[in-house]
C-alpha cells in the first residue's frame, strides 16, 4: 500500500527499512530533541523491533515518509492508539533527515496520514501534543488543517526548564480555519 502525495509518499514501514540512516537520526540530538524518547540510546534491534511492534498493532499504523523522486527516506507518521469506540488518534512524525527541514514535506505528510485517518479507517478525529517551543511542528500542523486547542501551562521539563505543550485537533467534516 502507498499513499501518494505531490512530493512524498507514505508506506508502511518495514523492518529493511531501518538501516544507518534512520538509526542515525535517533541519535542525532537536535531531530530528537522534542521526543519523548531522547533519552532512551536507539541502536537498529531497538528500532526494528518498535517497527515490529507498530506492524503488529491493531491500534498503530505506522508509515515511512519517503521523496516521491529517488524514493528516499525522509522521516515516519504514525496514526497512533486508535479508540474505539470514540474513533480518535494521535498522530506523531519526525522529519530525519535534516537537509529537507523547512521544505514543507511535514506538512503534506500530516495532510496525506489524516486523510488517510479520516477517510480509510474511518476515524472522527485526530489530534496531535508538541512542545511549545517546537514551532516547526506546530506550523506544519496548522499548515495542515489542524487547529490549536489548548496550552497546557509549564507543562515539559526542557533542557532544565518548564515550558508550554500545545494540544491541536482535527476532525472529520471541519475545513481548515479562516
Amino acid at each position: 500500500m502507498q499513499i501518494p502525495g505531490q512530493r512524498i509518499f507514505l508506506r508502511p514501514l518495514e523492518e529493511k527499512d531501518v538501516g544507518d540512516d534512520y538509526l542515525g537520526w535517533m541519535r542525532d540530538p537536535q531531530v530528537i530533541q522534542y521526543l519523548e524518547s531522547r533519552d532512551q540510546t536507539q541502536t537498529l534491534e531497538t528500532l526494528r523491533e518498535f517497527v515490529r511492534a507498530m506492524n503488529a498493532s491493531t491500534r498503530d499504523h505506522l508509515f515511512g515518509i519517503f521523496l516521491a523522486h529517488g524514493g528516499e527516506h525522509i522521516g515516519n507518521i504514525k496514526i497512533g492508539s486508535i479508540r474505539e469506540p470514540h474513533r480518535s488518534a494521535d498522530l506523531g512524525l519526525i522529519i530525519g533527515r535534516r537537509s529537507v527541514w523547512g521544505k514543507g514535506y511535514a506538512t503534506e505528510a500530516i495532510a496525506l496520514a489524516t486523510r488517510y485517518a479520516l477517510e480509510q479507517l474511518e476515524l472522527n478525529k485526530l489530534w496531535a501534543g508538541m512542545y511549545a517551543e517546537n514551532l516547526g511542528s506546530y506550523h506544519a500542523f496548522i499548515k495542515a488543517g489542524y487547529r490549536e486547542v489548548g496550552r497546557f501551562h509549564r507543562h515539559i521539563l526542557f533542557n532544565g526548564r518548564y515550558i508550554d505543550s500545545i494540544l491541536v485537533e482535527k476532525c472529520r467534516n471541519e475545513t481548515a480555519p479562516a
